[in-house]
């Protein structure tokens, strides 16, 4: 359900975004955001089209005694993305004198959201929180937040612009609950130079798993390098590949037609992918990285293994660092996600949302949808997207000049915006929708480093199965 956007930067330490809710539940930190669910308004299993959605103080920020509205803004970015965020940021302050925007640098997801659930027992809220976006279940269930919707009606904001796919993950039932902002996909990284060494096609990345494993013996065969390519021990790769095959995570259609109450991921794709990913291991052809590093660049960096599947976030860091001559003898290569090949699927988006926070006062809510608004307007988005590898959540973003001018010199980074685009729209492509996604993810971690200490495939997938649907009913228990 997730992509790595969130890790700690290069050299720097590194933070696990899947840690939060496997503690917090079991201490009662995420009380406050279970036991709201069970008051008369709660949205219901899934946040379902409310009856009437709550009204949205539109204007509210221009009218105010006093001005600037403060507001402030929680979120996740490091690096080059955090750069980029605090240049946005700047420009918007600047722009206009009805609305000041302060950010807090929380540094990871797991991080915003054990403080965002601790501060509903009493703490400080912020006005707008950046959430990632498995956790939308989660936020739904807190009852913590204007639904965005509310201010896109009170507004007439047009949505008519914006990728399909970025709504689709964060709207449920006819409800938009969040602005989707940083946007991304997992993508293939490769070393051009690496593969000419080969005697593979540096032009030509592989697209399917068959292909990748095909590359990764050449490379191997041929000692190029001592492994073909790096398999990063996270379940973004796996779930996004569940996805490309046209399969679920959850049921009731990813948890979309009702709220999740299973697992979905144990069937013969599931096993497929399991017996893949361990042949690949077993066969030395591809090593295992950490999920909570960046280990796998580096790897293709030091000539290790010349692949690796990545989250498309990473790309304005990656070719910075490039830049720096460190790493002179990489030629950088970008593919679309190599997956199982003729089922029809595609992939989900990765990425966060921004949340709106009901506890706000009107002036401040409103403050924070005309900060929301301008995150996410085309110019800005192509501002956005070709600093960071980050892609643009509106379609008529990409004829800006700061981005065409960026895909045109590096069109590594148009890759995950035309995968995302080519994807069609199923439950499998909108994500899926689950409280204890956190959870969820853990146990398919589990699976795959079960896998990677020589674990047998059909037992690493049903202990991963199991764990899976023990979260999914000690959450739902809770509402």
């Amino acid at each position: 359900m997730n992509d790595d956007e969130a890790q700690a930067v290069p050299g720097g330490p590194p933070f696990d975004r899947r840690r939060f809710l496997a503690g917090a539940i079991s201490l009662g930190v995420a009380g406050t955001v279970l036991s709201a669910c069970s008051s008369s308004s709660s949205p219901g299993p899934l946040g379902k089209r409310l009856a009437r959605l709550p009204s949205f103080p539109l204007g509210a920020a221009a009218s105010a005694s006093s001005k600037p509205v403060p507001i402030t803004l929680w979120h996740s970015m490091t690096s080059a993305n955090l750069t980029a965020l605090s240049q946005i940021t700047s420009s918007f302050n600047s722009s206009q004198h009805d609305v000041h925007v302060s950010l807090v640098n929380q540094t990871s997801y797991p991080d915003t959201l054990t403080l965002y659930t601790a501060a509903l027992s009493g703490g400080v809220l912020p006005d707008l929180v950046q959430i990632e976006s498995s956790d939308l279940q989660l936020m739904i269930d807190s009852q913590s937040i204007v639904p965005a919707q509310s201010a896109v009606d009170a507004d007439k904001y047009s949505l008519s612009d914006f990728l399909p796919a970025a709504l689709n993950y964060f709207r449920v039932n006819g409800v938009l609950w969040a602005i989707p902002f940083n946007i991304s996909s997992q993508v293939l990284y490769y070393d051009k130079a690496a593969f000419a060494r080969a005697g593979l096609d540096p032009e030509r990345p592989p697209t399917t798993l068959q292909e990748l494993r095909a590359a990764c013996q050449r490379v191997v065969s041929t000692r190029t390098e001592k492994y073909g390519m790096s398999l990063k021990l996270t379940p973004s790769t796996f779930e996004e590949w569940i996805a490309m095959g046209g399969g679920l995570l959850v049921n009731h259609e990813n948890g979309r037609s009702g709220r999740a109450t299973s697992a979905a991921f144990g069937g013969a794709l599931g096993r497929s992918l399991f017996s893949w990913w361990a042949g690949m291991l077993d066969s030395k052809l591809a090593q295992a990285t950490p999920a909570t590093s960046y280990d796998d660049l580096f790897a293709v960096g030091n000539r290790i293994s010349p692949m690796t599947i990545e989250t498309s976030a990473a790309l304005g860091t990656v070719v910075f660092l490039l830049s720096s001559g460190q790493y002179s003898d990489v030629k950088l290569g970008v593919g679309p996600m190599p997956g199982p090949s003729g089922q029809g699927g595609g992939v989900f988006v990765g990425g966060a949302g921004m949340y709106m926070v009901n506890h706000s006062s009107p002036e401040r809510q409103d403050a924070a949808w005309q900060y929301a608004k301008y995150l996410v307007s085309p110019e800005q988005q192509a501002v956005w997207a070709a600093a960071t590898g980050y892609v643009p959540v509106r379609k008529s973003s990409v004829a800006f000049p700061v981005i065409t001018e960026r895909w045109a010199r590096l069109p590594g980074f148009r890759v995950a915006y035309d995968q995302i685009l080519a994807s069609p729209v199923t439950p499998a492509t909108a994500g899926a929708v689950a409280g204890p996604s956190t959870q969820v993810d853990n146990a398919v971690q589990a699976g795959l480093t079960a896998l990677s200490s020589g674990g047998a495939p059909g037992a690493s997938l049903a202990e991963a199965v199991r764990s899976a649907d023990d979260a999914i009913a000690s959450y739902n228990a809770r509402l």
